[in-house]
């Protein structure tokens, strides 16, 4: 009597496939990375292309900050800067997109759950203790005395509409562009295709340099973008849901604006010398 044979296993992202997500943790050691190391190299250089040109075009003084006088062209600034974002967040998908993976496989195996939204709004606050104390003691180690620039913590201080536009470029558009292509197509394709702590290693060292702003004005602050990427991307490896790490850079850009804000307003002119040394730093 003949037996019936087995049933095929599910394709992949189907209900029981390899890229079905479960409300269980299942860290990313367990899921192979959908995207290759030339899809992720492709990405990443069409996210930091316009940056790259700009400096190869203008220089240096490109990334000089500047105080506009006007609340109107610093409006008009931020939405050609927040537009630009966006489309340049959607160009960097298309390696992803040609790839014909399923993009709910770049979310991770994890589902996101309470549980995994309050992990990423306490490993934001860890990220920022862990990146603070970094600079700290860069700084005191190398004696520097040049401060960090960054033009949209520059906008951030014009209050009212600016302000607002900074807070969703910074906690809601950087975060999802940025996590979703350094740590969920660069980091994974690393760590799948060598060891996880090369993973974090590569892609952080990747994210701080990418930082224009912040190598050109005070490259100690470097070790402290490092930091913020190497525990983003150990955040999204041990919980498997990629919306830890977009929780966690969302709340670090909301702690540094908030204390850049804070310190600007309260006219501490020796708090604002230190916060300007040591950071804040938002990484965009």
């Amino acid at each position: 009597m003949s037996q019936t044979p087995p049933p095929p296993p599910p394709p992949p992202g189907a209900e029981g496939g390899p890229g079905t997500r479960t409300r269980q943790r299942t860290p990313l050691g367990r899921v192979p990375s959908p995207y290759g190391l030339w899809i992720a190299t492709f990405a990443v250089l069409i996210f930091i292309a316009p940056n790259l040109v700009v400096v190869g075009i203008a220089g240096t003084e490109a990334l000089e900050t500047v105080a506009q006088e006007s609340s109107s062209l610093i409006v008009l600034n931020l939405l050609f800067g927040l537009i630009l974002q966006l489309v340049v967040f959607g160009l960097a998908l298309l390696p992803v997109l040609f790839a014909g993976r399923p993009f709910s496989r770049l979310l991770g195996p994890t589902r996101t759950t309470p549980a995994m939204i309050g992990i990423g709004v306490a490993t934001g606050f860890v990220v920022a203790f862990a990146s603070y104390t970094v600079n700290a003691i860069a700084v005191l180690i190398t004696g520097t005395t040049e401060p960090v620039e960054q033009q949209l913590l520059q906008d951030a201080m014009a209050g009212g509409v600016p302000l607002v536009l900074v807070m969703v470029l910074a906690i809601v558009v950087a975060p999802l562009a940025e996590e979703v292509i350094f740590r969920g197509v660069l980091f994974r394709a690393l760590a799948s295709r060598s060891t996880v702590t090369l993973g974090v290693v590569l892609s952080a060292a990747v994210f701080a340099v990418i930082h224009f702003e912040v190598a050109f004005s005070q490259p100690v602050a470097l070790l402290g973008l490092f930091t913020i990427g190497a525990l983003l991307a150990v955040a999204y490896h041990l919980t498997g849901n990629l919306f830890v790490p977009i929780i966690a850079h969302g709340v670090f850009n909301a702690i540094s604006i908030g204390l850049t804000v804070l310190v600007e307003q309260l006219d501490l002119e020796e708090l604002v010398e230190v916060a300007a040394l040591l950071g804040p730093v938002v990484p965009l």
